[in-house]
């Protein structure tokens, strides 16, 4: 089984069950908190890869460096332990925060362009997409001055490339198959 399909079972059981709780927010809020533990910390990243620590070596300690989660973060965080499947909740947590963003409407709009952008072309960018609703969106505007001018625009799994690179690599592309 694919790892996002994996992250997304352990992520829908986790979030319906908070849902059921009425604990959304804390879930929430503890997903990310893990999610920046795991990215900031190599040596818990290498814990929780290495297969010479046993597993109840493992829950004991993740006990401890979550215990002041709520009990079920922890539990859950146990569960995918006792699983064998720690490498994987980096993957569960982000798949949480995307199943929070659905579920509240929320859309993550990544705008990728050559120069920082002001609010007034980020505006007129997103108007000219009628998908994309500017009160419930979260809009992260990211430099890649390769990009000459334009911008790319992701949101979800769509792309949309309106850069001057992509445009020079298409000409470039069309000039080159032609024989003069």
């Amino acid at each position: 089984m694919s790892v996002v399909r994996l992250a997304k079972r352990y992520a829908t059981g986790l979030w319906e069950y908070a849902l059921s709780l009425h604990e959304s927010e804390t879930i929430v809020k503890e997903m990310k908190s893990l999610i920046d533990i795991i990215n900031q910390n190599k040596d818990f990243q290498f814990f929780l890869k290495s297969p010479i620590i046993e597993t109840h070596k493992k829950i004991n300690i993740v006990n401890e460096i979550f215990k002041s989660f709520s009990p079920t973060s922890r539990n859950f965080i146990t569960l995918v332990v006792r699983h064998k499947r720690e490498n994987d909740l980096l993957e569960i947590a982000q798949q949480v925060l995307e199943l929070y963003d659905v579920y509240n409407g929320i859309q993550r709009v990544e705008i990728i362009s050559a120069v920082p952008l002001d609010q007034e072309t980020v505006s007129k960018i997103l108007n000219s997409f009628p998908k994309i609703n500017q009160e419930k969106a979260i809009i992260e505007n990211k430099i890649d001055a390769s990009l000459i001018g334009g911008y790319i625009l992701r949101m979800g799994d769509q792309q949309i490339d309106a850069s001057v690179k992509s445009e020079l690599t298409n000409i470039q592309k069309k000039l080159s198959n032609k024989i003069f």
